[in-house]
């Protein structure tokens, strides 16, 4: 804009044919618009260098000099190259010095004019209006369409110099003056008003009716940018108006509570990270299965170090949860840490954790205290050692009165690998270390053992294999027990017919074990069998896997406790594999096997197992995934004596084998969502089952994250539809579940108006 009034006033300007009066050339002057000129300042940053100041321009004579005679402002060209310069300009900034270049001469000429009038020099408006530059400052003209340079890419030596003006360096910014902003940092914030019609009923319950409202507020900022520290936080009040069918004292009960959870995280994205979350949970509010208000809190406390130099970290926190209910309270403790190192060609770690678990029938305390090291003498020779020490005690409260049992136990372990690359020979070694206490009562058992272990192996052909090992045991009475084998192994080459391959494999050993009684007992092992499998390709990179396998195992054992038997097992499996991309990709596999063994003693065992996990995307808006496990087993046996096992106090358990027993299991979880429901955009459905048939007492020994297992449900469908318009959520709820033998369904609708950024 500068170089455009320039030229505009160069060309209103008459042809001068005789030198002008002054009196005339000063009403002109101030008449004449002034060249427009705009400044702007801008912040170094704190650690920028000071830059040594550009030499003075030379001056010019006050001659009556056509614009064109005069003299280029900055460097000559045939300086550029000379070393002479400054610095070099950045492509961007050419354009901004020609336009400098043009106002400085505009500007000169203006004051020669003055200047041989007698007339003083008018001042122009950025002259007029600039204000001195600060210290940590500099002083930048914006010429015309020009962006604005980045701060970090400004140099002050390459910066324009005003007319009759010196570039001098700026002092050094102090603390003060660097005007650090104190202010609040944005905060993120926002929240839903909801208000729900929630029904509960259970096989062991009368039925429940809900009126569920809630306000929620979420807020999320940080303290200090670069980010010293994340914090976020979610609260909500709740307020619920039950009735319960057939209890008519019970109609109309109001309760409130607060709920909603909060976090902070010092120092993320630094060497030593601190996290810490609380979070308050009502089952009212939630979806949960519950006929009375149970509550949760979740306190999570952890601190991560890293040093600048070397390649050691540890961790260390603190988790409490905590659990009411008409049943009482559930709290578990727990604090933990570990540390890890690396030197050159070792490593270890050392880990420790001790946790309670307080509720109305019993409370138990663990700990657990343990360590690994490993050593690479070489790529062929590697030693590891494994060692922890665990212990529990419970006390259990059983009509008024109170029984604590207690155990310990002690366990080292010691294993050395030997694996040369262009050897034949393979062979590894181990030492170990066990010991256990417990006590019940005033009953206390015993037991320790410890010894090694080393074996070798020979790879004498592709498909011959030697092996041998030895080892020698101390148990509690320091009698040592010791066993030595001595085996081969052989496998056939593949066969091909038509699509199928097979395969079969032989093995025979032999086997010594001697007790500190000097009794011994000397058993022969020999097994045959085959496999055969087949593939088939499908389209879309799918392929199926089958296989048969048989196998026959024929064990004689002279000496103390002598027997003869064989067994026989059969096995079939069946897997497809499929991986089409972002489309499909999963594992289904069922298997089946069945083993029988007669002789001495009769026996049978069999297994079926199916599993299916994956990720199917049906189309642009459908999609299933599964990570599932159903497993059935069933056996008997006909051996009509009875064997002594341990409980998980160390209590002495007798067991009658000769009874026949099964078991199911169903574990993982099976999940289906579709976005768009009959075509209808907003209209989300959603489907997720979860399955635990197993027992889970993992809360009991410090998980702070595991439900309670007489609130845990076994199997749980949970099945929600959602319609969202703009910020208005409308969401309908059926759960099904099975919790202790017992059926429980739960019916939740609710509408909730978002507000804010959140």
């Amino acid at each position: 804009m500068t170089t455009i009034l320039a030229s505009l006033q160069r060309d209103d300007e008459p042809a001068a044919t005789a030198s002008p009066s002054p009196q005339a050339d000063t009403e002109q002057a101030s008449h004449d618009p002034a060249p427009l000129t705009l400044a702007w300042n801008f912040q170094l940053p704190p650690n920028a260098p000071v830059l040594p100041p550009l030499p003075a321009e030379p001056s010019l004579p006050v001659t009556d000099t056509a614009p064109s005679s005069l003299p280029p402002a900055g460097p000559r060209p045939e300086e550029r190259l000379s070393g002479k310069e400054s610095a070099a300009l950045p492509p961007r900034r050419i354009s901004i010095e020609r336009s400098n270049t043009l106002d400085r001469t505009t500007d000169a000429t203006r004051k020669m004019k003055l200047a041989a009038a007698g007339s003083p020099a008018l001042p122009t408006i950025a002259e007029e209006n600039v204000p001195p530059p600060r210290q940590g400052t500099a002083d930048a003209k914006v010429v015309g369409s020009d962006e604005f340079l980045p701060a970090d890419e400004l140099d002050t030596d390459l910066l324009p110099t005003l007319p009759g003006t010196t570039k001098t360096a700026p002092p050094p910014a102090s603390a003060a003056s660097r005007n650090l902003g104190w202010g609040l940092a944005p905060i993120r914030w926002g929240g839903a008003l909801s208000t729900g019609l929630r029904s509960y009923w259970s096989d062991n319950s009368t039925n429940s009716t809900s009126q569920v409202y809630e306000a929620r507020l979420r807020a999320s900022s940080y303290i200090w940018k670069p980010y010293i520290a994340l914090v976020s936080g979610d609260f909500a009040l709740t307020t619920v108006r039950s009735q319960d069918t057939g209890d008519a004292a019970s109609n109309n009960l109001i309760g409130t509570s607060v709920n909603g959870s909060g976090s902070v995280n010092v120092f993320p994205q630094s060497r030593f990270p601190f996290s810490a979350s609380l979070s308050l949970a009502d089952s009212r509010s939630d979806g949960s299965f519950s006929n009375s208000n149970v509550k949760q809190s979740r306190l999570a406390l952890r601190q991560n170090y890293r040093p600048q130099v070397g390649q050691w970290s540890a961790a260390g926190g603190y988790d409490r949860s905590a659990i009411t209910g008409d049943f009482g309270s559930d709290t578990v403790d727990r604090v933990y840490g570990n540390f890890s190192n690396t030197l050159d060609r070792q490593s270890f770690n050392v880990a420790g954790d001790f946790s309670t678990n307080h509720s109305a029938d019993q409370t138990t305390k663990s700990f657990f205290l343990g360590g690994g090291h490993s050593y690479t003498f070489s790529d062929e020779l590697q030693f590891n050692t494994n060692a922890n020490f665990t212990g529990q005690q419970f006390d259990l409260g059983t009509d008024g009165a109170s029984l604590t049992a207690k155990t310990q136990s002690t366990q080292i372990f010691s294993y050395a690998n030997w694996t040369p690359s262009e050897s034949k020979w393979r062979g590894s070694a181990n030492v170990r270390y066990f010991q256990t206490n417990s006590a019940f009562e005033n009953a206390t058992f015993d037991n320790r053992t410890m010894g090694g272990a080393a074996s070798l192996s020979y790879q004498a052909s592709r498909n011959l294999s030697l092996f041998g090992s030895a080892g020698v045991t101390f148990d509690t009475n320091n009698q040592m027990n010791s066993n030595e084998s001595i085996g081969a192994s052989y496998s056939g080459d593949s066969l091909r017919f038509g699509n199928f391959d097979y395969v079969w494999f032989s093995s025979l050993s032999a086997s010594n074990a001697t007790t500190g009684d000097g009794d011994s007992v000397r058993t022969i092992n020999g097994s045959l069998g085959h496999t055969l499998t087949r593939s088939w390709q499908l389209p879309e990179q799918t392929t199926v896997y089958s296989s048969l396998n048989q196998s026959i195992t024929k064990s004689r054992a002279t000496g103390l406790g002598s027997s003869d038997a064989t067994t026989l097992t059969h096995g079939a499996s069946v897997s497809l594999q499929a991986n089409a991309g972002e489309a499909l990709s999963g594992y289904l596999s069922v298997s089946a096997s069945d083993n029988r063994t007669t002789g001495e003693t009769t026996s049978s065992f069999q297994m079926l197992n199916v599993q299916l996990t994956g990720n199917w995307r049906i189309n642009a808006y459908s999609e299933l995934n599964s990570n599932l496990t159903w497993q059935m087993s069933r056996q008997s046996s006909d051996r009509n004596e009875v064997v002594v096992v341990s409980d998980e106090f160390g209590r002495p358990v007798l067991v009658d084998t000769s009874t026949r027993s099964g078991n199911t299991s169903l574990g993982g979880g099976l999940g289906y969502g579709h976005r768009r429901v009959m075509g209808i955009r907003g209209l989300r459905y959603r489907l997720d089952f979860r399955a635990n048939t197993a027992r889970d007492d993992s809360r009991r020994f410090g998980n702070a994250d595991a439900a309670r297992e007489q609130n845990r449900a076994t199997l749980d469908l949970d099945q929600r539809l959602l319609y969202r318009i703009g910020r208005l959520d409308t969401e309908l709820q059926y759960r099904i579940a099975e919790i202790e033998g017992r059926r429980n369904q739960l019916l939740f609708f609710r509408v909730s108006r978002e507000f804010g950024s959140f």
